[in-house]
């Protein structure tokens, strides 16, 4: 509830953390602000609620015995944080913000963080059902559609639609790898970005953004291992400090032709009982040629220019959210509904009632 009212809180993440300060399990409060946690084994803990928009607050040590149940009512202050007010330290170095003088970027990062963990938590719960709609079209090397793209309805049961391979194998082998001959270009899920491994081979840094309405978080690679890798941007809205998109590119290509246009966008959604989904997402890729055969003015045989003659953009849109049984205390409804598809998607595939 919010402190120093009697008004429950919808939608706020609870966790349960152990005596080292992990997370053993999580979930969201309900229309009525209620919630349920059960602990895997007795011992100590504490509780931490997160709220966009508003600071964590971490409850006192909790002692549970065996076969006990606790009651707690938990109070969070209702002063929003600002991060349109935060200030931007552009003389320090892409690290340095995140690591010695980075509150500003911490809390900006906070405030992503925990849209990510909801995003995760709400991909792994056995009740949701996504419908989707992916879909694949090529581009011009300069990103204009040509031609026309196909579709496909998907469905999907206790899992998101959208999910990447494990963080691990991206930042050992990239975000681009080959296997039996052929290449796999990958974007980062929510996983991905919480994951240690991830955080740990990029920097942080709040940038400028030319719309006052968002809040923009960069950040990019360390140096280290020459792996193809990721740069990129969150945008968070400056209002309600939520996370809205992010924008990535790929380092370290090495193609030799204009990769402006390649990478990726995620969108990011929170449902009307405080669950968060990736709403919509687009990868784009490489449709390279060899180009005609070259040679020296002394008739020395070079090898031909790679030549760069599309794009490929595969990617999705959740079109619906439904829960496939009442959680008690989790939400009022049933049917989760998001923002509808583009006019294309609906005219070629209606979703089925």
């Amino acid at each position: 509830m919010e402190e120093g009212t009697e008004r429950p809180i919808a939608g706020a993440f609870v966790i349960l953390q152990d005596s080292l300060g992990q997370s053993v399990a999580s979930t969201l409060t309900g229309g009525a602000g209620a919630w349920l946690l059960r602990a895997p084994a007795p011992g100590a803990y504490r509780l931490r609620t997160d709220r966009i928009g508003y600071a964590s607050v971490t409850s006192d040590r909790l002692q549970l015995t065996p076969g006990a149940t606790v009651s707690r009512r938990l109070s969070v202050p209702v002063a929003p944080i600002a991060l349109a007010e935060l200030a931007i330290d552009a003389e320090s170095g892409p690290c340095e913000v995140l690591e010695q003088d980075g509150l500003a970027v911490y809390r900006v990062w906070e405030e992503a963080r925990k849209a990510l963990a909801a995003i995760v938590w709400t991909g792994q719960q056995p009740y949701f059902r996504f419908d989707a709609v992916h879909y694949r079209r090529t581009l011009d090397p300069h990103g204009v559609p040509t031609g026309e793209p196909e579709y496909e309805e998907v469905r999907y049961f206790g899992r998101h639609p959208f999910r990447s391979i494990p963080a691990r194998d991206l930042v050992l082998g990239g975000f681009v790898q080959q296997f039996a001959g052929e290449v796999q270009y990958y974007g980062p899920d929510a996983d991905v970005l919480l994951s240690g491994d991830f955080l740990r081979r990029h920097c942080f840094q709040l940038a400028e953004a030319d719309d006052s309405a968002l809040v923009r978080l960069d950040f990019e690679p360390v140096e280290g291992p020459r792996v193809i890798d990721i740069q990129g941007t969150m945008w968070l809205d400056a209002a309600t400090s939520e996370l809205r998109r992010l924008d990535f590119e790929y380092e370290n290509l090495d193609l030799d032709v204009d990769t402006r246009q390649l990478g990726g966008t995620v969108e990011f959604a929170r449902l009307p009982s405080g669950a968060w989904i990736v709403r919509d997402w687009a990868i784009r890729v490489p449709i390279i040629e060899q180009g005609p055969a070259r040679r020296t003015a002394g008739g020395r045989r070079l090898a031909p220019k790679r030549i760069l003659t599309g794009i490929d953009e595969g990617g999705g849109q959740v079109t619906a959210v439904y829960l496939t049984s009442r959680l008690a205390g989790a939400a009022s409804t049933d049917t989760l509904p998001v923002r509808p598809p583009p006019d294309s998607l609906i005219v070629r595939f209606p979703l089925r009632q």
